[in-house]
């Protein structure tokens, strides 16, 4: 604090117009060099809030800015990966289509030889019920579509009349079977006969590669997204952590400003207030200023702890009660309302040191005393 007031009015001395001492009274001229302190110290704080409001603004702004910057991003590396990898996906689902096609024209299979039913295998599972040229639906023994099914003139069949398989009969085998290993098993050993055997495995190689294919390039598609998206969640968090550790800045800075300007412009109060007091003195008008500054300061430092909660932290020798510091504010209420030279002394006298002794008090005392001197050419003596 005592820093805080040597600073700021120590900048109230760079810009402030003095008025040379034999141009008009002492009063006068102390009186106008408080009062234009006082002005110029409402124009700073008036000049501070506008460029803490601007601040935060340019803050907000370099936040929008990033974030759009962030979005734009997002929204070109998601339309390349989509460039990229929507026509290879259409592609490979052609091919997938295409080879799916080409299985289908060619998966006629022939029931081969074998040991009892298809080698004594489950085979029947597999391979598709309906028997090659027959326009009824005649379904065989252990297939996968055993259901009770009406047949004109013999009534209904159960699983365990349908007809055995026999080799030679012709049937089909579905792409979704094709590539088991059971199925695999009985192509190699015989029970199943491929009627087209180079179109059979290729087209369904085809046709598994391209789903391969689909897959690979969808996780890629979706890792394009994700690595897109993770990239502009960082982007925004950076930029909103940016401007976070800035308005820290900007909210220090501006407090501790603030904080100067309100000290100068509490002690140019002060000090305009101690002057128009002592005009009642001119004749001794230099006294006069420095019993009314302390007035105003005791008075001010009295009414501040009388006011406000008592927490037992005040330990001035002088105020060693709450009661004595209720009594004072009553006293300076009065002397404030029929101000006189001599009740102002006596109060001081009361208050004594407790508060003239502080840091607070003596660092805004300097720069008042050089700001009094050099308007008037007198040193005061406090």
């Amino acid at each position: 604090m005592r820093t805080r007031i040597a600073f700021a009015l120590s900048l109230a001395l760079v810009g402030l117009s003095f008025m040379p001492a034999n141009a008009a009274t002492k009063p006068t001229v102390v009186t106008a060099v408080f009062k234009n302190l006082l002005s110029v110290t409402a124009d700073s704080m008036d000049q501070l809030d506008q460029k803490y409001e601007a601040d935060i603004n340019a803050l907000d702004e370099a936040l929008l800015a990033a974030t759009k910057v962030a979005d734009d991003t997002y929204n070109q590396e998601l339309s390349a990966a989509t460039t990229l990898y929507t026509p290879q996906i259409a592609a490979a689902n052609k091919k997938a289509d295409d080879a799916k096609t080409l299985f289908n024209d060619n998966n006629k299979i022939k029931i081969g030889a074998g040991g009892g039913f298809f080698g004594g295998t489950n085979l029947a599972n597999y391979v598709d019920c309906l028997i090659d040229g027959k326009t009824l639906r005649k379904l065989k023994r252990y297939c996968a579509d055993n259901i009770k099914v009406p047949v004109p003139g013999t009534g209904t069949y159960d699983g365990a009349e349908w007809p055995d398989w026999n080799a030679g009969d012709i049937t089909t085998l579905q792409l979704f079977n094709a590539a088991e290993p059971l199925v695999q098993s009985g192509i190699a050993a015989g029970y199943i006969i491929l009627l087209s055997p180079a179109i059979f495995d290729s087209s369904r190689i085809a046709y598994k590669q391209a789903l391969d294919d689909v897959a690979s390039l969808t996780t890629k598609i979706g890792n394009a997204r994700t690595a897109a998206q993770t990239k502009r969640s960082n982007s925004v968090d950076l930029a909103t952590a940016t401007r976070a550790s800035k308005l820290a800045d900007i909210e220090d800075a501006y407090q501790t400003a603030k904080a100067n300007l309100q000290a100068q412009q509490e002690a140019a109060s002060l000090a305009l207030l101690a002057a128009k007091r002592a005009t009642k003195d001119a004749a001794n008008f230099d006294k006069a200023f420095t019993v009314a500054y302390k007035f105003e300061y005791n008075k001010k430092m009295v009414d501040q702890i009388a006011d406000a909660s008592w927490t037992g932290e005040w330990t001035f020798r002088t105020i060693d009660s709450i009661l004595k510091v209720n009594k004072l504010a009553v006293y300076g209420d009065g002397i404030a309302s029929k101000y006189s030279f001599s009740s102002a002394s006596a109060f001081n006298s009361a208050v004594g040191n407790a508060f003239t002794n502080e840091p607070d008090f003596r660092a805004a005392l300097k720069v008042l005393t050089a700001i009094y001197k050099k308007t008037t050419n007198t040193t005061l003596k406090f």
